[in-house]
């Protein structure tokens, strides 16, 4: 006696809503080849309702709903037990699409149905590993946060920073990071440079010089200081020379190698210039002055020729005053009134009159600003005055000179007639640019400080032999648990417990040596408000040079990794439990039969199982591995099947591969590839872990019903070419009787409604001719081109041709696609889906009601979604899975050929599209459309 015969149906479904254990029915999904490519979820019950978070007729499918399934080995699963027949419980950790869980799932084979049992440890004690893995996680994922929230910060302080900062990464020195500054220098965007060598961005400043320094750090690791040093750069049109102060820094990998430079300096172009200006025209005086010295000393023979010569000198003088960059002038007598002024001078004080005017008439400021004073005192003691740096503001009697503060290196020498005092001679440089200059150097200064207390991370600058603590950010601070009182004093006075703890002596090792110092998982003890506390950190320790590269102090940076260190050593404690549960998979992988393989991150065999090695015929796991597979698979195929695993294991993807291999007998198998990453418990790439099947038979078999299915297409394609002309010939004898036959005999009872169904048999038969020709059409059209449809003008269109149709049902159609202007399809077909769709509904319209059809559309993630609903007969569940079929009519009392559908179907899957349909007898039915996008 069987269970249903004694126990009443409800039962059944209290049993579903009162479970503690979820329960999930499912019906597989098939491609086109009739494989299980997914499964529709069809129910839940309550309480899988509440682990999964969906209501009770969730619809879509598995991989649609739950995107990781795959990885996780669960669709596999499914489909091994629906295909297979086998009843086994499944164990899954699953950590994605809103669900962090341990899973146990047992699923089972109903008729046509997949129906799965399954429990979460949401409510259950979690084991001690467990809970381990999950606070590791936790706190790997703050630290994650927090380092990249230290890089943004660092990130945006050296964009914003007034000098130029750059990186260079690997021996090639491709530019990784260049900030404003660095970029307007070049004189290039950040497109132009990212990623490129920086001597193929500015092959010309590829001197031999500059490449050899940038070689000398980058071999070295050793820092390097220049001062001044010049560069070529194409920048404006044209080559021009720039002059940097700059310092190179090297970077190190963590194994102590360099890995690249950072560099960070300032253009020092226009001071340089000036200075060289300012020297050669020094040089050239100076000779002149020698040189009219020496013709002075060789002609004083007569008083005549030397006042002529002198008379001739003055004027050669003035020449050279002419021409000088300086500003020169020269007054005469105690009131100083100008006798001579160069054009440097009238450029300077432009509008003035100054020649024949004292400076106190053509100057009148100049006794406020303390000048006057000064040429009385030159004058009256002849002692020379040197002014270093003067600022001096002259308002201008011209709009082309404007009012500004300008700085000057100027002398007043008095100069004597006889001995005595007769004037004062005044020669000023400006020197503006370089005040102002060294104002914007310690404007910058200002500003990195004020930068470096906004970084999250800890900084601090120690100077001198007693490393005294000249900056320390408020991290830093934190860190050290201080105030800012510790500034000007000795680091070892401040954090005496971390002196023998070594941390003075790397200081001094560094300050020595000049070499940058990088530490990683240093555990500290430091004291904070008297209690002692231990720390684990990431530092660096490098050195800081003057101008002219001499090591002054050192720059500590560092990163707190007190929670990383602790996690570490935490899952350092479950490493003989990975070594186990390794040993247990190659156990279980033996043991399979199909072929099992691992590989390491590099794709290099770590593991295959003794199915692979029967199936090459090896004894053992060493041989294959002294070989490898590329002995084993084609030679015109190994390039693109290795390029295949080492793209998956670079971008961390599970991918499938068909290829052939040399089973043991010599004959080329093919086999279908399956490989997933297989990660450790923090996250590392453990390697690959892989599965592989001989699908030559399949294969085999698929070509020939491929075969086939091109000889019915072409069946098809002849049967209704050859059918159309005797049917033309039916119809045409037909209208020729018709037209023949006495009126009186065409009019009879009998007669004219047999002519009348023999016409609309013609009319059916063509009409199937027709869908026939269609149908073979698209089973060649597997891909159609698709162009951006304007979907309110097809849909217009569509309503037009079916206005006579809408008029005679009286039906409502109301049209909602404004959210989809446009749909990438092909525009004949999504023509052909439109009137199919709408055609349908107002054909099957219910008889005892007004039909309402509405057309709505819309937008999901990965589709674009045209739905179709109508109030008519609806449809039976029974009948829905063979509603798409060939041929197929449920209802009898409309006119059709049962193609319509089944040319939607085909139209929108060789688009890559799927059909949804929801119905109820008597209620009426809903037809989605989903079209990839």
């Amino acid at each position: 006696m069987s269970l249903s015969s004694f126990l009443p149906a409800s039962l059944f479904y209290d049993l579903l809503a009162t479970s503690l254990t979820g329960v999930n029915a499912m019906q597989p999904v098939y491609s086109p080849a009739g494989a299980i490519v997914d499964f529709t979820i069809e129910y839940l019950n309550p309480a899988g309702q509440r682990m999964l978070g969906l209501p009770e007729r969730p619809g879509g499918t598995l991989l649609t709903r739950f995107t990781h399934a795959v990885t996780a080995g669960i669709f596999n699963y499914y489909r091994r037990v629906y295909t297979e027949g086998i009843s086994e419980v499944y164990e899954v950790n699953y950590q994605a699409d809103g669900l962090d869980n341990y899973f146990q799932l047992s699923a089972r084979r109903s008729g046509n149905w997949l129906v799965v049992s399954f429990t979460d440890t949401a409510n259950q004690n979690r084991s001690a590993v467990e809970e381990a893995l999950r606070a590791s996680q936790a706190r790997e994922k703050a630290f994650r946060t927090e380092a990249e929230h230290q890089r943004n910060a660092l990130r945006d302080f050296v964009e914003q920073a007034p000098v130029a900062v750059a990186v260079y990464r690997g021996p090639r020195y491709r530019v990784e990071l260049a900030n404003a500054t660095t970029l307007a220098i070049w004189g290039r965007t950040l497109p132009d440079v990212l990623g490129r060598p920086v001597f193929e961005v500015m092959p010309e400043a590829a001197t031999p010089e500059v490449v050899a320094i940038f070689d000398q750090v980058y071999s070295t690791g050793n820092p390097h200081t220049a001062h001044e040093q010049l560069t070529l750069i194409d920048r404006h049109g044209r080559p021009e020379p720039v002059y940097w102060n700059f310092v190179f820094q090297p970077e190190f990998d963590p194994d102590g190698s360099v890995s690249g430079i950072r560099s960070i300096g300032t253009e020092v172009t226009e001071q340089v210039l000036s200075r060289q200006q300012v020297q050669e025209f020094n040089q050239e005086l100076e000779a002149r002055v020698a040189e009219r010295t020496r013709q002075l000393a060789e002609t004083q023979t007569e008083a005549l020729a030397t006042a002529e010569r002198r008379v001739q000198d003055r004027e050669e003088l003035y020449q050279v005053l002419e021409q000088t960059p300086a500003a020169i002038a020269i007054t005469r007598g105690p009131d100083h009134r100008y006798i001579y002024i160069n054009p440097t001078s009238e450029v300077l004080f432009a509008g003035r009159q100054l020649l024949g005017h004292t400076v106190a008439e053509a100057l009148p400021e100049a006794s406020e600003l303390g000048l006057l004073a000064l040429l009385d005192q030159v004058y009256e003691t002849g002692e020379t005055f040197f002014g270093t740096e003067q600022p001096l503001n002259f308002t201008s009697h011209t709009a082309a000179a404007p009012d500004q503060v300008r700085y000057f290196n100027f002398t007043y020498q008095a100069y004597r007639e006889n001995g005595a005092v007769v004037g004062v001679s005044t020669f000023a440089y400006d020197v503006t640019e370089q005040v102002v200059a060294r104002q914007r150097e310690r404007e910058s200064e200002l500003q990195i400080r004020a930068l470096v207390e906004g970084v999250p991370f800890p900084i601090s600058v120690c100077v001198g032999p007693e490393f005294r603590i000249q900056l320390a950010n408020e991290a830093m601070l934190t860190a050290w648990g201080k105030g800012p009182q510790v500034f000007g004093q000795r680091f070892a006075d401040v954090l005496p417990e971390l002196v023998p703890q070594g941390v003075t002596a790397q200081f001094q090792q560094v300050l020595t040596s000049g070499v940058p110092l990088h530490l990683r998982n240093q555990r500290l003890e430091v004291l904070i408000h008297g209690q002692p506390q231990t720390y684990y950190y990431n530092y660096s320790l490098g050195p800081l040079r003057d101008s002219r590269g001499q090591v002054y102090g050192i720059l500590n940076t560092a990163a707190d990794v007190t929670d990383l260190a602790l996690a570490q050593q935490r899952l350092e404690g479950l490493t003989g439990e990975l070594q186990e549960s390794e040993a247990r998979f190659r156990t279980m992988a033996d043991a399979a039969p199909n072929m099992v393989w691992a590989v390491y991150p590099d794709s290099s065999i770590r593991y295959i199982n003794r199915a692979f090695l029967d199936f090459v015929g090896l004894e053992n796991e060493q041989q294959y591995i002294a070989t490898g597979w590329k002995s084993y698979i084609p030679e015109d195929e190994f390039e693109h099947t290795q390029a295949t695993l080492t793209q998956a294991i670079a971008q961390g993807k599970p991918y499938t591969l068909e290829h052939r291999m040399r089973r043991h007998d010599g004959e080329y198998r093919w086999l279908l590839a399956q490989g997933a990453p297989s990660y450790l418990q923090g996250g590392e790439l453990y390697g690959y872990v892989g599965s592989a099947i001989d699908i030559t038979e399949l294969k085999q078999t698929n070509e020939q019903l491929r075969r086939t299915n091109a000889d019915l297409d072409n069946f098809i394609y002849t049967a209704s070419h050859d059918l159309k002309a005797p049917i033309a010939n039916i119809e045409g004898l037909l209208s020729l009787l018709s037209e023949e036959l006495p009126p009186a005999v065409a009019a009879d009872e009998a007669i004219a409604p047999t002519l009348m169904l023999m016409l609309e048999s013609v009319e059916r038969f063509k009409r199937t001719i027709s869908h026939l020709t269609e149908v073979s059409k698209l089973q060649k059209e597997y891909a159609p081109a698709t162009v951006a449809v304007d979907l309110a003008a097809v849909v217009e269109g569509v309503r037009r041709d079916l206005q006579p149709l809408v008029k005679e049902t009286a039906a409502q159609l109301v049209v909602a696609v404004e959210q989809v202007p446009w749909v990438q399809f092909s525009e004949k077909n999504l023509r052909s889906v439109v009137y199919n769709l709408l055609s349908n509904a107002l054909k099957y319209r219910h008889p005892g009601r007004p039909a309402q059809v509405e057309l709505r559309a819309r937008v999901q993630p990965g589709y674009t979604v045209l739905e179709v609903q109508d109030n008519g007969l609806g449809i039976h569940p029974d009948q829905l899975p063979r509603l798409f079929t060939m041929f197929q009519r449920f209802h009898t009392h409309v006119e059709g050929t049962g193609i319509g559908l089944y040319m939607v179907k085909r139209m929108v899957e060789n688009a890559g599209g799927h059909l949804e349909v929801k119905s109820q007898p008597g209620v009426g039915t809903t037809v989605g459309v989903y079209l990839p996008y």
